[in-house]
């Protein structure tokens, strides 16, 4: 993602909190920037300390506030990662995650690939899963060979 678009989307996502009626602050735009310019998976503690390199005063309680502002307009989203640890990433991104419990790898898995198991656990059960907030636990192929 080049500059430009960068800023495009930062810009972007502060008009939605306008029009929702909130306040364009810094530490807010600081946040959007931290998440669009990270292109991945970020814990709320990490976005922090990646604010407050630029702005020391902006404590994790405005990060997961606006976190949660972020959610609340579809903008971002969450994954609980292992046992409980939350990443956020843009909305924009159609993947499943894969948590590796051993190395703690994330990987991506395109959502094309679930779709059958989607559709089965809608016909067979009555069914509906919000995928949004887990992901799949196990061990990566590096994590899983003794060799």
């Amino acid at each position: 993602m080049v500059a430009a678009g960068r800023d495009e989307i930062v810009e972007e996502i502060l008009g939605r909190f306008t029009a929702a009626g909130g306040r364009r602050t810094a530490s807010r735009q600081a946040i959007v920037e931290a998440v669009v310019g990270t292109g991945g998976h970020m814990t709320a503690e990490q976005i922090a300390a990646a604010v407050q390199a630029r702005f020391p005063s902006v404590n994790l309680s405005t990060v997961y506030r606006t976190l949660e502002a972020l959610e609340a307009l579809r903008v971002v989203d969450h994954v609980h990662l292992g046992h409980g640890r939350a990443v956020y990433h843009l909305t924009d991104e159609t993947h499943q995650h894969l948590f590796c419990e051993q190395c703690e790898r994330v990987q991506e898995l395109p959502i094309a690939k679930l779709r059958p198991l989607f559709a089965m656990l809608e016909q067979e059960f009555a069914f509906e899963l919000d995928r949004r907030h887990f992901a799949i636990v196990g061990r990566c192929r590096e994590c899983a060979d003794p060799a």
